[in-house]
């Protein structure tokens, strides 16, 4: 069963609006708590099932356009959902397929296409990635003839397996605070993926009793990580300068689709630059009972910055 999703953009990369889009227009009912999947297809399935789904491609420009429609490969590297070079095929996207390979929209137009993507029955588990890109073209004339092409698209995360779908969960392994070299206080965690399907990471901070009971936030985590099976990666918050050095509550909460993990703690901001403390967890998930200050050159900081964190909870 599919379910008809709202007006949620699925760009692949960011380019200049005012140009054309991309997003899908329906997603697996078994998926409508997933926010991936509304702007993703994310998606397991058997070998030799046969998946359709349909997205709509707009022209936000002032002229007509006409946009190229085909499948791409793409890989997860150094911690990114990464794009193969231009039309770049992998498995996946050899198995996907268009209605119509190209559409010219007048300004302000909308289309409504259908994808294909059949599954080999030969085809071996595991998860797969590539992209489904509208791309528009254009010559821009001066010395040279130069060919401009803009292009947005759509993530496929496809798993072929029989029986259940492999499960998606990560951890948060230790958390720091630190200032940058500019002196701007920022909170950094270190995630463990340890499902079997990819993770992108999104969350929030908020900060709370605060000098003189302030609260401040939320602040988001930045995103565009991207963590494969096992993988181990890195996120931030980045704050804002005149944020004081506490000691706050902090509250993370991180997200990929339906899976959320939280944890809490105390964190005083470090006064100078370049200055880090680190808290791990012990392996049971209960706080470390000692931390570990690092600062440049130094073996014990004056002033840093600690967080203790208690278990995380996990969200079914």
């Amino acid at each position: 069963m599919l379910l008809a999703l709202p007006a949620l953009t699925g760009r692949a990369d960011a380019k200049p609006e005012g140009l054309i889009g991309i997003r899908l227009v329906e997603a697996p009912e078994d998926r409508a708590d997933d926010p991936r999947a509304r702007a993703y297809i994310v998606d397991h399935v058997k070998p030799g099932t046969v998946i359709h789904r349909r997205f709509a491609v707009n022209n936000t420009s002032a002229r007509p356009q006409t946009l190229w429609l085909y499948a791409a490969g793409a890989e997860i590297r150094q911690k990114k959902f990464g794009f193969l070079p231009e039309q770049t095929r992998n498995e996946l996207s050899s198995w996907i397929s268009f209605d119509h390979p190209a559409v010219t929209l007048p300004p302000g137009g909308e289309r409504m296409l259908k994808a294909t993507i059949r599954v080999p029955r030969t085809a071996w588990k595991g998860e797969r990635y590539a992209v489904m890109w509208a791309e528009a073209r254009s010559s821009a004339t001066g010395q040279h003839n130069v060919q401009v092409n803009n292009r947005v698209g759509i993530r496929v995360y496809l798993d072929v397996g029989t029986g259940g779908e492999p499960p998606t969960d990560f951890r948060v392994d230790k958390i720091w605070a630190s200032r940058d070299p500019a002196g701007k206080p920022r909170l950094d965690a270190q995630v463990t993926n340890t499902g079997r399907r990819a993770v992108d990471m999104s969350g929030e901070l908020r900060l709370s009793e605060g000098p003189g009971g302030t609260s401040a936030g939320p602040f988001p985590v930045t995103s565009g990580v991207t963590l494969a099976p096992q993988d181990v990666g890195q996120v931030e918050v980045l704050l804002d300068p005149s944020l004081p050095m506490g000691p706050w509550k902090a509250d993370l909460e991180l997200t990929s689709g339906r899976t959320t993990r939280t944890a809490s703690g105390t964190v005083t901001f470090p006064v100078a630059r370049d200055t880090t403390a680190v808290v791990k967890q012990s392996s049971t998930g209960f706080p470390s009972t000692t931390a570990l200050l690092v600062a440049a050159g130094a073996l014990t900081v004056t002033g840093g910055g600690y967080l203790i964190w208690r278990r995380a909870r996990r969200t079914p």
